[in-house]
């Protein structure tokens, strides 16, 4: 059995920084995967997307995001996707993957909604 965490609206900014870290340093106790589904930011910025990153940084779990509305306000959804790929999350846009997860192969799938 695959445990899945998902989160999505969290619109993370620069007054969340260390808000979700402790439930996300958890992880390992009730979950394989963690997936962020959308609207990580409020506006798109790097710097809030810096934010996200801190947040899920060196997680026990493999991170898979797809952006929302919200990622791409600023008109910079690559420079959100590049500051997320940089802390190890995959982002899709589009497109899927597959993952070991305990020795299980898990595919995911994710575009913007």
């Amino acid at each position: 059995m695959i445990r899945v965490a998902a989160v999505g609206d969290i619109h993370m900014g620069p007054d969340s920084r260390g808000l979700l870290r402790p439930a996300y340093e958890t992880l390992r106790e009730h979950a394989d995967l963690l997936l962020l589904a959308g609207d990580l930011t409020r506006r798109g910025t790097p710097g809030e997307a810096q934010v996200v990153a801190d947040e899920v940084a060196g997680l026990p779990v493999p991170v898979i995001a797809v952006l929302g509305n919200h990622d791409h306000h600023a008109e910079r959804p690559e420079d959100v996707a590049d500051v997320l790929r940089a802390a190890g999350v995959t982002v899709l846009e589009g497109e899927g993957t597959v993952l070991d997860v305990g020795g299980v192969q898990v595919g995911v799938a994710g575009t913007k909604g």
